[in-house]
């Protein structure tokens, strides 16, 4: 699991399960240890048949199960998802710890904090996932592993950040 920002985390299948289990972690400001007020699958729940998860354990977790295809049903699906995603991340961010997560924390989840950011910090597409990125180099630096290997966010899920938040054209003189 890596913090991106205040109150917000990215995370893979293991985190979002240790989350809806209940797992504690501290909130700022106050760095109280809490659960998270909100957890994000965007991969299938559980992923083994015989594991059952039917629910966050903690009444203060909410949960937003959105399982969609790594770039599998094209930006459609991925746009839709983040019309449901966005306003339950600030939402629930208000309330504590928000985890967003699905099966590696490499393209689903990351493309998700990514387009949280272009919309809620005024990022680029490209700074949001260098902010993601950086975010998880710093976590995981003890490791030795390359930043350029930590997220691979699937194509579509570019393109559609990229045309969503694509540069406003700037009035000219003769637009007006």
């Amino acid at each position: 699991m890596w913090r991106i920002d205040h109150r917000l985390y990215l995370g893979d299948y293991e985190s979002g399960c240790s989350a809806l289990a209940g797992a504690e972690f501290e909130t700022e400001p106050d760095n109280v240890l809490a659960p998270f007020a909100g957890v994000v699958s965007l991969c299938p729940v559980p992923l083994d048949p015989d594991h059952e998860i039917e629910g966050p354990e903690r009444n203060e977790t909410e949960w937003l199960h959105i399982p969609i295809l790594d770039g599998g049903n094209g930006e459609e699906e991925f746009e839709s998802a983040l019309t449901i995603a966005l306003p339950f991340i600030r939402r629930r961010r208000q309330h504590g710890n928000v985890l967003v997560h699905c099966a590696a924390g490499m393209s689903r989840s990351v493309s998700v904090l990514a387009a949280f950011l272009c919309e809620h910090e005024g990022a680029s597409v490209d700074e949001a996932y260098g902010l993601v990125a950086d975010a998880k180099a710093r976590a995981v630096a003890h490791l030795g592993l390359l930043p350029d290997l930590l997220i691979s966010p699937a194509w579509e899920f570019q393109s559609a950040l990229r045309r969503r938040y694509a540069p406003k054209p700037r009035p000219t003189l003769s637009d007006k």
